[in-house]
């Protein structure tokens, strides 16, 4: 079996990459707006997001490699991640049918690489406008009230309790029709739950409002416009307790990481679907070596669970961080399972402690990346 056939591209990323025109690729798999010129917009390409208006623009990293990036959805990546979004094919595929069409051919010599004009990258918002920690904390202030209670029963059935709800600013929005807002923060299309996104040092960095029925909003999270807020990626929630556990557990969303705070762990929450990348590694790494934390992954069981463990495990060995990942049993997130366990912890440290003692809570596939 060679190289190719056990899963390894024939092709190096870089070659692939210099050899791809990322405008071209846009074209063909996305949706442009029609607009020519260095400041061109595509709708964005991954399955569900409907953005009304292009959302799509390009960039250059510092490696030179062209990139792109949805700025109402927070989606990214580069030509490769483009080809694996909008179509079936893994990483491996996805490098094999770049380098085809790049007209790249095993046992030639390389075709030469054209140039390509520097894109003109838009830039989000330098920091938070004020406007939005003033909506986190009038929402904060609309909990505590006769309006904030239906909210409150919410919070309270998925196991967060008063202490947590305060310390990290969780409020509640009555919906647009009761509380007026300026446009370009969450709609308030139905009344909704608000999760401050905090930075470690406790400060708002972002805000999401999780619509306590999304099945009749037709979605479950509303963000602030990039212009009003950058979305930070990463939420570092409060805890009230003594922290139980040298461990720092990485969740998908605030609620999950509001529990695990809840019980005494670090917790660092990953906002959004979207695939991490360096910088959100760096990150984790740099959080969890500064307080000489080991780092656990706790990953949802379905597909998008295994992609963050996927992408996050080797970006974080970079770091010399070698994480742990830990998938719920029967399907549950995080939060789910403490709410219908109460023996988690015990179990989830067991899994810390040997990670073949509790099989069926372990994703042994992403623990051998």
């Amino acid at each position: 079996m060679n190289a190719h056939e056990r899963g390894t591209p024939r092709w190096t990323i870089d070659d692939v990459l210099a050899r791809t025109d990322l405008a071209g690729l846009l074209d063909e798999l996305s949706q442009p707006s029609g607009r020519l010129g260095p400041n061109r917009r595509w709708h964005c390409p991954v399955t569900g997001h409907e953005d009304h208006r292009a959302s799509v623009s390009m960039y250059r990293d510092h490696h030179g490699h062209e990139r792109w990036r949805c700025w109402s959805g927070d989606h990214r990546g580069d030509a490769i991640d483009l080809v694996t979004t909008t179509s079936n094919r893994d990483r491996t595929e996805a490098i094999d049918w770049l380098a085809t069409r790049a007209g790249m051919i095993p046992d030639r010599p390389l075709p030469p690489i054209q140039p390509k004009p520097t894109p003109t990258r838009a830039q989000p918002a330098a920091v938070m406008a004020p406007v939005v920690e003033r909506y986190v904390r009038l929402c904060a202030s609309v909990l505590r009230g006769p309006q904030g209670e239906h909210v409150r029963q919410w919070l309270h059935h998925r196991g967060i309790n008063d202490e947590t709800i305060n310390a990290n600013l969780i409020g509640a929005d009555p919906s647009r029709s009761v509380l007026r807002r300026q446009r370009g923060l969450p709609y308030g299309a139905a009344v909704a739950a608000t999760f401050a996104a905090l930075n470690p040092a406790g400060r708002i960095t972002y805000v999401q409002a999780r619509y306590l029925d999304p099945d009749a909003t037709g979605r479950k999270y509303d963000n602030p416009a990039a212009a009003l807020a950058p979305h930070p990626r990463l939420a570092f929630p409060v805890t009230t307790v003594q922290p139980t556990t040298s461990q720092l557990l990485v969740c998908e969303g605030i609620p999950d990481a509001l529990i695990a705070a809840q019980e005494g762990f670090p917790a660092v929450a990953i906002l959004g679907a979207q695939t991490p990348d360096e910088s959100v590694a760096a990150r984790i790494a740099a959080h969890a070596t500064e307080r000489e934390l080991a780092v656990t992954l706790v990953c949802d069981p379905d597909a998008a669970g295994r992609r963050v463990a996927e992408a996050l495990c080797p970006l974080l060995q970079t770091h010399d961080i070698e994480p742990r990942v830990v998938t719920p049993p029967s399907g549950f997130d995080l939060n789910e399972w403490a709410l219908t366990d109460p023996d988690w912890m015990q179990q989830l440290q067991t899994v810390q402690r040997d990670p073949h003692s509790v099989p069926t809570l372990v994703d042994e596939a992403a623990i051998e990346l």
